[in-house]
């Protein structure tokens, strides 16, 4: 990707979460503060997800209007000067609805690079965080030699290399991270060996 893709991408970002912020705001204020509250939280995780790149914006433009549906229908339910309790329980199982929804596409394989190759993977990252703390306390408690500690560290230095070969060219497929997510496990083992040999 160049630069041309990235501003697209974060002016795709903006524009969507600047449409969902102007429908809140025509709903504001409807004496509905607990509907109100989940919906700027959503807007929130939405953004962040936008933000961190665990959204895609094909993720967040759906998720985007999803949320832009809600509110209409909120905004329909209220128009007649009474919202009943059963169109807030509607409206409620849809927040639910959605709430799973930007879960689900948030911890999903897919990510947006922005184009930058050090826009990494969280679930990538915290198992590298996870094996690095287990080599960490298996030195600490003895359980590992030096020899096995600087094995086990070539080895995740040579899979921090390998991931960040496959995102130089800003595009981390299915594939790329499956290979990496392999090599983590052959890893995670190699730790458990030789802390338990």
């Amino acid at each position: 990707m160049n630069i041309i893709n990235t501003k697209k991408t974060m002016i795709t970002g903006t524009l969507l979460i600047t449409s969902v912020l102007m429908t809140q705001t025509v709903l504001a204020g409807t004496n509905s503060g607990l509907i109100d509250k989940k919906q700027v939280q959503q807007k929130h995780k939405i953004a962040q997800g936008v933000k961190s790149g665990e959204l895609t914006r094909k993720e967040a433009w759906r998720l985007g209007k999803q949320q832009k549906k809600i509110y209409l229908e909120e905004h329909r339910f209220k128009a007649d000067g009474d919202f009943t309790r059963r169109e807030r329980a509607k409206v409620h199982a849809d927040l639910v609805k959605a709430s799973r929804s930007i879960y689900q596409q948030k911890h999903d394989n897919q990510t947006q690079s922005n184009g930058h190759p050090g826009v990494r993977n969280s679930g990538i990252n915290k198992r590298e965080r996870n094996q690095a703390k287990r080599i960490g306390q298996g030195v600490r408690s003895g359980e590992l030699t030096g020899r096995e500690t600087v094995r086990l560290g070539k080895q995740q230095v040579k899979i921090h290399r390998q991931e960040r070969r496959f995102k130089s060219d800003g595009n981390f497929t299915k594939l790329e991270r499956a290979r990496v997510h392999k090599r983590q496990n052959y890893a995670s083992r190699s730790i458990y060996r030789a802390k338990h040999n």
